[in-house]
């Protein structure tokens, strides 16, 4: 190589490593770096700590007194009275006979099935009531008045409040299936309420049509009419045409807020237990939903050749425009389109109307206790179960990680949470503001972590060992809602059953006829109950009810407001939303609020 020191170094244009056009670089050994230094100020707070206080960590339970164990055993026996409460009003409601409205394709607004309640509906839907009062106003009187520790408090709420859910789903669900089983209506796919609306105060059923073809006397489309007055009546498609009366159901995206689509999609696409436990493949939800893709680009595209050759091409024509219309992996002859068509038959399939129990028949102890048990709040006839007997290995690795994640909550609580709330207390009898604002970052590194294993503890291995010893096969309970961009799709993703439970009984029959509301007044009044339930949950143990969980979870709605703004304006891949998101609800939104329940909580029983 000749004149070495005059050799040409700078030779084209080139980019920095670090510069956002330069999307191939990998961050891993950054990210490392990052991990380790986190492990290392961690390991020095924990010898601060130590140095500081000492070990706090005493015997779980040792200083409950007796009158709050015995309280505590009163409230978790006034959930389970409330439930054989709900079972006896399901079985006294029972009907002795279908009643079967004459046989015809029209339908009037007096008819006393269609339009208002019956009487003893009417009886069995006060005892519905009064019992969902008992279930959340005794524990909550218990709590309140007897239990002094905060944490027995916080678990008779718990109790009571998802049974207060699962006793609501179990009373509509059932009030709908009766409804169902007095119209003879076996497949479930006739539903009155949906030809149905409010007039002036009364409820009216619009008669439908006579179904024929051809035109009427002034040459307007029957048929067409009388879509377009269904269409008109009911924001959700009918019973007849839709594919699903599931909430995961495609067809339920025009009547649900946007984003509920992708967020039953994600969850639709997750594979099957046992392709997720045997062969650890961490693309299957992707493929899957790749295939689903697939198939309705192949539909689609099909449908449009078709189109394009009709009259213009012979059939024989047509066939071949079409072929060389799809790709090679959409052809129908091919093995992946028909592995894709297989799986959205599937996906169909999965959301039929289709219980193995029909109603009255699941009206029994055995079936309501099942669902009790059950790791959902919505309640259903049958569930899909898991084929063969529970895997033991499986059960033993979920138990095990529930009581080790247990015991390193109460250790995290006890040796470093505590001390900084004691401080918190201080601070804020002095109001010094930086001092609280301290205070507040120190506690929320051990209140995101505290949080974080506890999410894994009851959303994973809890509601995963619950799942395996009942054989319940749907072990959807959260998607990835720690790359949520707002915190709409937090609120879906973190916990699935509540928002399955939310969308079926508050949302859909909300934007849905009779009532027919905006989507958004729907928002609001679930977020309002959702705001509700969390001051019972947290005020009540805390004996504080001033309103700061309730506000917390009104203030969400402008949040989302916000984070929705920022992703239309620097997009999804900027991340500002997500960071919004962990900087309100983790690094400020938690550790302010256990702050001030902590700190009423040593006021009042000081």
């Amino acid at each position: 190589m000749p004149y070495l020191q005059a050799q040409v170094v700078h030779y084209k244009p080139r980019v920095s490593v670090l510069d956002k056009e330069l999307t191939t670089v990998s961050y891993h050994g950054l990210v490392n770096f990052l991990l380790l230094l986190l492990s290392a100020t961690l390991i020095r707070l924990a010898i601060e700590n130590y140095l500081k206080y000492g070990i706090l960590v005493s015997i779980p339970g040792a200083g409950v007194s007796r009158p709050d164990w015995l309280a505590t055993l009163a409230g978790l026996l006034s959930v389970v009275v409330s439930f054989l409460a709900a079972y006896a009003i399901e079985r006294s409601a029972v009907p002795a006979a279908r009643v079967r409205h004459a046989e015809s394709d029209t339908t009037t607004a007096a008819d006393p099935l269609l339009v208002g309640v019956p009487v003893e509906e009417r009886r069995t839907l006060a005892m519905h009531l009064a019992n969902l009062s008992f279930v959340l106003v005794g524990p909550a009187c218990i709590t309140y008045f007897g239990i002094f520790q905060p944490a027995l408090g916080t678990l008779v709420m718990s109790f009571s409040c998802i049974m207060f859910l699962k006793l609501y789903s179990l009373a509509a669900t059932n009030f709908d299936l009766r409804r169902a089983y007095r119209l003879s209506d076996a497949r479930l796919d006739s539903d009155p309420l949906c030809l149905s609306r409010f007039e002036r105060g009364r409820l009216v059923v619009s008669p439908s049509r006579p179904r024929h073809s051809g035109r009427d006397g002034d040459g307007t489309d029957a048929d067409g009419e009388s879509a377009a007055n269904s269409r008109a009546l009911r924001p959700i498609p009918p019973f007849k045409t839709r594919s699903s009366f599931s909430l995961n159901a495609r067809a339920l995206a025009e009547a649900l807020v946007e984003g509920d689509d992708c967020i039953d999609a994600k969850a639709d696409a997750l594979p099957r237990p046992q392709l997720r436990l045997r062969q650890r493949s961490v693309s299957a939800a992707s493929e899957t939903l790749q295939r689903i893709a697939a198939a309705s680009e192949q539909k689609s595209a099909m449908a449009t050749a078709a189109m394009v050759g009709e009259g213009t091409h012979s059939d024989g024509e047509a066939a071949s425009s079409l072929e060389r219309s799809l790709p090679r992996t959409m052809q129908p002859d091919t093995p992946q389109a028909e592995a894709a068509q297989e799986e959205e038959k599937n996906v169909l399939a999965r959301h039929q109307i289709l219980y193995s129990v029909a109603y009255p028949e699941n009206v029994t102890l055995r079936n309501f206790g099942y669902f009790w048990l059950a790791p959902t709040l919505c309640y259903q006839p049958s569930y899909p179960l898991m084929p063969g007997p529970i895997r033991k290995s499986f059960l033993t690795k979920r138990v095990a990680e529930l009581v080790i994640i247990g015991i390193t909550m109460y250790v995290l609580i006890q040796q470093y949470a505590v001390p900084t709330l004691v401080g918190s207390v201080q601070a804020i009898d002095k109001r010094d503001g930086f001092w609280l604002f301290e205070r507040v970052l120190k506690l929320s590194v051990i209140s995101a972590t505290v949080w974080f294993l506890g999410f894994y503890a009851v959303f994973h291995a809890g509601l995963n060992a619950l799942a395996e010893i009942l054989r319940f096969a749907d072990r959807a309970f959260y998607l990835d809602w720690w790359n949520s961009v707002d915190l709409a799709a937090y609120w879906r993703e973190w916990n699935l059953p509540i928002h399955y439970f939310c969308k079926r009984h508050i949302m859909l029959p909300l934007i849905s006829p009779p009532l027919s509301l905006p989507a958004n007044v729907g928002v609001m009044f679930t977020f309002l109950i959702s705001a509700i339930m969390h001051e019972l949950l947290f005020g009540i143990p805390t004996h504080c009810l001033k309103g700061y969980s309730f506000v917390g979870m009104m203030a969400q709605i402008p949040l989302i407001q916000l984070t929705q703004w920022l992703v239309r304006w620097r997009g999804q891949e900027s991340g500002l939303g997500n960071a919004v998101f962990w900087i309100s609800f983790c690094i400020v939104g938690q550790p302010l609020g256990v702050v001030q329940y902590y700190y009423e909580w040593v006021k009042s029983n000081s």
